[in-house]
């Protein structure tokens, strides 16, 4: 249920002495139902908190940010964001108080959660439950709202003296002046019965069904369901100044500024990163938690299915990604795989060594690593054995992966396919021959031929096979789960297959694209100035929130209803091809992008003076493949694109090419692309 393209990376395979040219590489970020975040978001923060599956974080500038599951709309704060002063978050909802004492709210609202009763004004706290809500005014009453079959939204009388809330699944708790503390809301395992002697209390915190209270004198009190030891607090029960209370496990912040973590720990969530120092606050979801640093940065562990921890840190350094059903897969620039997401069937356990990979594709619920040996390695679900490579598992050059079907490109250009074969989607049809790039579907296959042209193979009950003519001039392909897509060497986009959502109906601009992806009911394009645009939209408006500023993206994927988007943290930049090929002191080639790139590349170049100038590009063995006469140029910037194909108009493979840029003076400047289909 996602694009499942095939990218392949041959990055410093072929490292040649005639030019260098840095590969750009990036950081993941994410949109839709799951949302990822640059590094610079979970900067500057003040405050955070942790829902069932997400998080929140409180900038110094009074600004929200968020991160995680986004299937209520929980990542769109409303505008203006700003001047915020706290933040709590429910179950799929969250809150935002602002500096005038009133409250936003966003997200599920299906209980009414969301709807502040009036007069919204005079808040001084927040809390959110699993479905309910909580205020705290300045007069020290509580005003509660939404689900209420546990009684969780009725205050125990007398409504006064007040001066903290927590909330968390069906119950509801108050901290009074006098440091008692008062329970209601659901009581099944107990957790509306505070421990006596109910005294001496400076906070509060509500799980799912235990709650924990901090004493004056820093131990911690905790009572409730211990199904999972999350009441047993770890000795020395000492010196503790905050708390934090997940689903079934708990944390506690000590005065030198560590954290202990116990309880459930199915997910890690107990286990605190280390260096285990310099934490301010703490805050616990699901099956999650959070740790703010006191340079006002997060840390992150646990469950991480949706996104609630983010992309692991340091998110950096990455030169491809890859969506699955509901998994994530990011390559290094060192050959190491990164995977975060659903992980039922091990589809994020990437196999050791984790060294060497060259290529990834995500499946539904499995993944495939192509290695610098031409080897192909699969993990996650096998059921229909697509992670068992048919032998002999050699001279692989490009991988795919469908939804149970998995997708292997040869260095002979043929195709092998295994795995789920109910619709022929392993059939590939005769020829098997000159194919340069691979798709896979939910059942269905496509393949790209050297000659431009596309062949689709598999389920057509959506006419996803259906190529619409001509069928020419193709020069890279991707395949959401129903619809497919094509890319022409005049940068357009022809899509075809299940369209009830728009997902091919590339009907606005429909130029200048350099990639394209494929989800189940959207389609993502890269355009030569780095943007993105989307199609289509499904169950929701939320693939449409790019995130901002939509530029210096260089590759795209998208899963089921969410995308991911690689943004370049370093621009290629041209340096001397050897001692006998100098940088030219009238002309050079500024970038190429995207690089890598599939299926072209806008060299983007400088003259300092008019001149009568080409650009060639020649392969790893030194033939050249085409010659681009450019003709006269004034001087200043200019730009072409090249799209991959050679003097003959024939598709080049996968690869490393050098692209050199001359004059009639003899000066000539080169550098190194990579093609990846």
């Amino acid at each position: 249920m996602k694009r499942f393209t095939v990218v392949l990376t041959l990055i410093l395979l072929f490292l040649g002495s005639g030019s260098v040219l840095a590969e750009p590489t990036g950081y993941i970020v994410g949109w839709g139902d799951q949302v990822l975040v640059e590094p610079s978001v979970l900067e500057d923060l003040v405050t955070i908190d942790a829902g069932w599956y997400h998080s929140l974080g409180l900038k110094t500038d009074g600004s929200i940010v968020f991160w995680g599951d986004n299937r209520w709309g929980q990542s769109l704060v409303p505008e203006p964001n700003m001047h915020f002063v706290a933040i709590a978050a429910g179950g799929q909802h969250d809150l935002g108080l602002k500096a005038d004492g009133t409250i936003v709210a966003w997200g599920d609202n299906e209980d009414e959660q969301c709807n502040i009763p009036a007069p919204n004004e005079n808040f001084v706290a927040i809390a959110g439950g699993w479905k309910h809500t909580l205020g705290l005014k300045a007069d020290s009453t509580i005003v509660a709202w939404g689900y209420n079959e546990w009684s969780q939204c009725d205050i125990p009388e007398p409504n006064a003296d007040f001066i903290a809330i927590a909330a968390a699944g069906q119950q509801s708790l108050g901290l009074k002046s006098d440091g008692s503390i008062v329970a209601w809301g659901a009581d099944h395992e107990g957790q509306s019965n505070v421990p006596e002697p109910n005294t001496d209390f400076v906070a509060i915190a509500a799980g799912s069904g235990h709650n924990l209270g901090l004493k004056a004198d820093g131990t911690i009190v905790a009572w409730g369901g211990n199904g999972n030891d999350q009441c047993n607090i770890p000795t020395p029960n000492e010196n503790f100044v905050a708390i934090a209370a997940g689903s079934w496990h708990s944390l506690g912040l000590k005065n030198d500024d560590s954290i202990v973590a116990w309880g459930d720990n199915y997910s890690g969530q107990c286990d605190v990163p280390m260096p285990n120092v310099n934490f301010e606050s703490v805050a616990a979801g699901y099956g999650h938690c959070l740790g703010l640093k006191s340079d006002g940065t997060v840390l992150a562990w646990g469950r991480n299915v949706d996104g609630e921890c983010n992309i692991p840190v340091p998110n950096t350094d990455f030169v491809t990604i890859e969506a699955g059903g509901g998994h994530d897969l990011g390559l290094k620039s060192d050959g190491s795989i990164v995977a975060l997401g659903y992980n039922f069937f091990g589809q994020c356990n990437i196999p050791e060594p984790n060294t060497d990979f060259v290529a990834i594709a995500a499946g539904h619920e499995h993944s495939l690593g192509l290695k610098a040996d031409s080897t192909i390695v699969a993990w996650g679900n096998c059921t229909y054995d697509q992670c068992n490579i048919p032998e002999p598992d050699t001279d692989f050059v490009a991988i795919a992966a469908g939804y149970g079907h998995s997708l292997g490109l040869k260095a002979d250009s043929t195709i092998v396919a295994w795995g789920n074969n109910e619709d022929g989607q392993c059939n590939i049809p005769a020829p098997n021959e000159n194919f340069v790039a691979i798709a896979g579907g939910w059942s269905h296959s496509v393949g790209l031929k050297a000659n431009g042209t596309i062949v689709v193979w598999g389920s057509n009950d959506d006419g996803q096979g259906n190529i619409p003519e001509p069928n020419v001039d193709f020069v890279s392909i991707a395949a959401g789960s129903y619809h497919s897509l094509g890319l022409k060497n005049d940068g357009s986009c022809v899509a075809w297959g299940r369209s009830y959502d728009g997902q091919c109906d590339i009907n606005w601009s429909n130029a200048d694209f350099v990639a394209i992806a494929g989800g189940y009911s959207h389609s993502l394009g890269l355009r030569t100035d780095r943007s993105i645009e989307v199609y289509g939209g499904g169950i929701n408006d939320f693939h449409y929130y790019i995130p901002e500023p939509n530029t210096d993206f260089v590759a795209i994927a998208a899963g089921v209803h969410h995308s991911l988007a690689l943004r370049a943290s370093a621009v290629a930049v041209a340096e001397p091809a050897s001692p006998e090929v100098p940088v030219a002191a009238g002309l050079a080639i500024l970038s190429v992008f995207p690089n890598p790139f599939n299926p072209t590349a806008m060299i983007s170049f400088d003259l300092r003076r008019a001149d009568q100038v080409s650009l060639e590009v020649h392969d790893v063995q030194g033939r050249r493949v085409t010659s681009l006469p450019l003709g006269h140029l004034e001087p200043g910037p200019h730009q072409y694109r090249w799209d991959s194909r050679d003097a003959d108009g024939a598709n080049q493979p996968s690869g490393v090419y050098f692209i050199r840029l001359h004059g009639t003076a003899g000066e000539s400047n080169t550098v190194k692309a990579i093609l990846l289909r």
